[in-house]
């Protein structure tokens, strides 16, 4: 029978690509799913269009494009974050999901600006769509994501890290603001 455990600690890198063949094989799977549902239900890329887009041109053209500015840096956020968090940090992939209990307090990266800097990426990245699709319906999204976030997955984890970490993560607290 295979150890993971010990197989984490002899082959970090290993695990890493193993842990992200699952991510990829899962997200295939689901994609599959979603384009079954689709089909079942008639539903085009039409529909789905109509729907993210309603109202249309609430932020008429060209303004709209502004948006586009902040897809890319929401993006590099979470890239960066992830990069901080596994490379850096030498957090696994299970201890850096949601509501885990991490083995070390990561300083470093972009939590020297933020402490959610994953959190503030995704937001940012759906900003970005609200603004280019200039979309109420996406807005509304954009604020439903915004209270996960910010009152079950922040709140669950802040309580988390200051059990783990005391002292040191309320002192990281005072210093370092939620968002930015």
């Amino acid at each position: 029978m295979v150890d993971f455990n010990e197989m984490k600690e002899k082959y970090p890198r290993t695990m890493i690509i193993v842990q992200l063949l699952w991510i990829t094989i899962v997200a295939t799977i689901l994609s599959y799913i979603l384009i079954f549902l689709f089909n079942i239900f008639d539903i085009s890329a039409q529909n789905l269009e109509d729907v993210f887009t309603f109202p249309p041109n609430v932020i008429p053209q060209p303004y709209n494009y502004i948006g586009i500015l902040f897809i890319p840096v929401g993006m590099f956020l979470i890239i960066w974050a992830n990069y901080t968090l596994l490379w850096i940090g030498r957090i696994g992939f299970k201890d850096r999901e949601p509501m885990q209990r991490p083995s070390s307090l990561i300083l470093v990266g972009p939590f020297r600006f933020t402490r959610n800097p994953i959190y503030f990426g995704n937001l940012l990245m759906m900003l970005g769509l609200v603004i280019v699709w200039s979309s109420i319906v996406t807005a509304l999204m954009l604020i439903f994501v915004y209270i996960i976030f910010r009152f079950v997955f922040i709140k669950r984890e802040e309580v988390i890290l200051e059990e783990e970490f005391g002292e040191e993560y309320r002192e990281f607290k005072k210093r370092i603001r939620r968002w930015i």
